[in-house]
């Protein structure tokens, strides 16, 4: 059998396809969405058998970019509908962010299904918020849904905006990015031009912001929304709603063909065990879903990805080439996908590589697909590493003692972000965007992608806020695939606390690397106060013990021989969120900061360690 990579593209089958560009779609408040209608045509006229339809609803713009996706479905004999969702561009009503997509999600599906150039089948595709579109229309159980197509965004509310409790500060740039297209910069120049030139980054430096005197505060609609993000810290009636947290309401879904694309480097609940909806549903009964991981960010599906490359066979278009027409054609058509969606999981095994920089500077980290059944492998063993004194990680429980490790935090002076996704964008008044933190795969080491980088560029783990446990050289290739765990013991002197934890890939010293380079593959973060659930605070008693669990982003990546496998414990990752105050208070709303000194118990009584998912051994790649 061919890879999928030398499949050929599926030429279409209609030269022709008419627009109707905004129609009018009214949903259940009367309120009209703009809709372009995409249908394949012969002769310059409708085809006389209605076929199966496809739904895009978007807040990006349903032109002009998603038209391109849309002529050539309709190409292949689909009608196609891209929707602006309510309140973006030429929708109307007011945009309230995420909650508003179930009834409008559901309206939109079905009004399509009526339609008498359609069959009675809608599928509905997209990525990020619109992935997220998606899932809170199947919570309201759509009779007409027929199949799904998921990338980079299956949401949970909730873990979206707040991660282990801590508020995730990408959504403050987001809502500023999104304001200047809203309805107020529509109605203002002045407003739009303001809001282009937002210098977001020195917005940080002020924070925490008020309402009414925030970036957003040109854009009210835009800054309450923004607000009810960050005032609501725990787990409430507002994130559970379902069109804001589709993850809480899974038994509701139809059981429709999903496939859902994820990326080990995607923000953290994107792929996260709580909301990853292929396991879970899968669990509920749901045969026919399917997921793919690959060593991406979030929509960065290349085979450069921060400064490190995976090799060409790690790119999206390698692995999923068409996968939008092979998957609709399969469960719509029932055209075989060519081995596309063979087994129900495919993942990308970061590693393997020889570990020189490519031509163009890059680490080739390497990799290699493989195939399961399920997800995680069921092959998968949990296998505890300890922390212990002298920064040592091994399996080995610690001796009886009163081994710790102490480091101070300071609010003023976080710890840079330098994994996965963490960036916040500046939209640019000439086009395009500006991000100031780089998403990817980074050495541990200070750089111009990281926040207030400083000279000299030394490695992370001298910043006296990280501490670091490291195995020995390893003495044979270690797989590990799943999704780690940190149960971590601690004291503090403070009310409240921050652990991120980090998993790292330490290359041996090189000639490109003299050195060696750290390559982080996994990170979590979780808020103590948090620590017993997310729907209620409990508060710290200083120097009291306790224990907490970070769960990690999943992975797959081979930690070769003569590599180390090291775990970095920090108190704040900035600016991908917001640095805990250590007062208990709602960081994101608390002016004052305290100074902080966290100690880490590694003992026989109180053993911290890091559950890492290991293959025992590594079976063949895919052919």
């Amino acid at each position: 059998m061919n890879s999928p990579a030398d499949l050929p593209k599926r030429e279409p089958g209609f030269e022709e396809v008419l627009v109707r560009p905004g129609v009018r779609v009214i949903m259940r408040d009367g309120v009209e969405l703009a809709t372009d209608i995409y249908l394949p045509a012969s002769g310059g006229k409708v085809l006389d058998v209605p076929t199966p339809s496809l739904l895009l609803r978007t807040p990006y713009n349903k032109q002009p970019g998603n038209s391109v996706s849309a002529m050539r479905l309709a190409r292949h004999g689909y009608m196609v509908a891209t929707q602006d969702v309510r309140g973006r561009y030429e929708s109307d009503g007011e945009f309230n962010p995420i909650a508003q997509e179930a009834e409008d999600g559901y309206d939109a599906i079905e009004w399509l299904a009526a339609q008498p150039e359609c069959d009675g089948r809608v599928g509905t595709m997209g990525g990020s918020y619109i992935a997220y579109a998606q899932g809170a229309a199947a919570t309201q159980m759509p009779p007409h849904l027929a199949a799904m197509c998921h990338y980079f965004g299956y949401p949970h509310g909730y873990h979206t905006a707040r991660q282990g409790g801590a508020l995730d500060l990408f959504w403050l740039s987001y809502f500023v990015m999104m304001a200047a297209d809203g309805k107020e910069a529509q109605k203002d120049p002045a407003v739009r031009e303001a809001l282009l030139q937002m210098r977001f980054e020195e917005w940080l430096h002020r924070w925490p912001i008020r309402q009414g005197q925030s970036p957003l505060a040109l854009a009210p609609s835009y800054e309450r929304a923004f607000f009810n993000f960050l005032r609501h810290e725990c787990l409430d009636d507002f994130w559970r709603q379902p069109g804001m947290s589709p993850a809480e309401h899974l038994e509701l879904w139809p059981d429709v063909p999903a496939l859902w694309v994820c990326g080990w480097l995607d923000h953290y609940p994107y792929c996260h065990p709580d909301t990853l909806a292929f396991s879970r549903l899968t669990r509920l009964g749901h045969p026919n879903h399917f997921v793919v991981f690959g060593p991406w960010t979030h929509g960065d599906v290349g085979k450069k990805i921060g400064e490190t490359t995976f090799g060409e066979s790690s790119t999206r278009d390698a692995v999923l080439p068409d996968y939008e027409l092979r998957w609709f054609d399969r469960w719509f058509k029932g055209i075989d996908d060519e081995g596309v969606f063979a087994t129900p999981a495919k993942y990308f095994i970061m590693g393997g590589g020889d570990g020189s920089r490519d031509s163009d500077g890059l680490l080739q980290h390497g990799g290699q697909w493989r195939t399961s059944q399920a997800w995680p492998p069921e092959e998968v063993e949990t296998v505890p590493y300890y922390l212990h004194a002298q920064i040592l990680l091994s399996t080995e429980v610690p001796h009886l003692g009163q081994a710790a490790t102490t480091f101070r935090c300071d609010p003023a002076d976080p710890a840079p972000s330098s994994t996965g996704v963490c960036y916040t964008v500046t939209r640019l008044a000439g086009g395009g965007t500006k991000r100031i933190n780089t998403n990817g795969a980074w050495d541990q080491r200070e750089g111009t992608h990281l926040w207030a980088a400083k000279d000299p560029k030394l490695p992370l783990m001298a910043r006296q806020d990280i501490v670091v446990f490291q195995t020995e050289p390893l003495l044979e290739d270690m797989e590990i695939t799943g999704h780690p765990v940190v149960e971590l013991w601690f004291s503090t002197d403070a009310a409240d606390a921050d652990f991120v934890a980090k998993l790292v890939d330490v290359y041996p010293p090189s000639a490109a690397d003299p050195d060696g380079f750290a390559l982080a593959v996994s990170e979590g973060i979780q808020r103590a106060k948090f620590r017993d659930g997310f729907e209620s605070p409990s508060l710290l008693t200083p120097g009291q013990i306790y224990q907490l669990r970070i769960e990690m982003r999943p992975l797959s990546n081979l930690f070769k021989k003569g590599h180390r496998l090291r775990v970095d414990i920090t108190g704040s990752s900035f600016p991908h969120f917001d640095v805990n105050t250590h007062t208990g208070r709602n960081p994101s709303e608390d002016h004052e900061k305290r100074v902080a000194h966290h100690t880490i118990l590694h003992q026989s009584e109180h053993p911290s360690r890091i559950l890492l998912p290991v293959i025992p051994s590594c079976s063949p790649p895919e052919s």
